[in-house]
């Protein structure tokens, strides 16, 4: 039996108690909220990263022994007529949505063999190439350095705007950008000179979104010893 002085909750105790319960669960789902958007940012600042020097390495690996490069604007190039590539030359570039990089080679069936470099979920990728400016002579570029830029960009989150069109592009997380020295190429081939081309001369300055090149090079064959051209004596 209770006791004459003893008594339960009134409403108002009860009131109280339920408030400071409902300010402990708010301040704990805030804090969670607030770990779990951290978290987030983390995992999305490591794919950027990943992806970015993930394809830097890839661009730099292939283009060490290019003969041949074109720098490219969206689908500027067909299977067949002018545009027509070579059997064995490869494009490096992104695909429309931005979440994913392929490398593409031609093969002999008049078609494209395609595989990815890169694949993203939480950010999208932006590919960049030129032409590095001399600065000083009578030629506005130099032929043989291959300027490019790697960006990765948040889906979902704006940044400035960039390019003056009044709209403000995607913010970005991790960007690089880095010069190769083309030691392979060759003369008078390896920088073709077209309209279809931004290696011409008018549109040195025109940054691409993609390029194609070919690796195929003069290989040394050593002879008999004694003969022209052989290591031997």
């Amino acid at each position: 039996m209770l006791k004459s002085n003893q008594r339960g909750l009134s409403l108002v105790e009860l009131m109280l108690v339920v408030a400071l319960l409902g300010m402990i669960l708010a301040i704990g789902w805030g804090l969670f909220s607030l770990g779990m958007n951290a978290w987030e940012t983390y995992q999305t600042r490591q794919e950027a990263e990943a992806a970015v020097r993930l394809t830097s390495m890839m661009i730099t690996h292939e283009l060490d022994y290019a003969s041949f490069l074109e720098i490219r604007k969206g689908n500027m190039w067909t299977t067949s007529g002018e545009n027509k590539p070579n059997v064995g030359d490869r494009i490096i570039y992104p695909n429309d949505t931005g979440d994913e990089i392929f490398l593409a080679e031609f093969t002999a069936g008049s078609d494209f063999t395609s595989q990815t470099i890169v694949q993203t979920q939480r950010c999208i990728m932006e590919l960049s190439f030129q032409k590095t400016a001399n600065p000083t002579g009578s030629h506005n570029h130099i032929d043989n350095i291959l300027e490019y830029t790697i960006t990765a960009r948040y889906k979902d989150r704006d940044g400035i705007d960039e390019n003056g069109d009044g709209q403000p592009e995607k913010a970005v997380i991790y960007s690089t950008s880095s010069s190769i020295m083309l030691s392979n190429m060759n003369p008078g081939y390896g920088v073709p000179v077209s309209d279809k081309s931004l290696y011409s001369e008018d549109k040195a300055y025109s940054p691409g979104d993609r390029i194609r090149y070919n690796t195929s090079t003069d290989r040394f064959v050593p002879g008999t010893p004694g003969t022209p051209g052989s290591c031997g004596f």
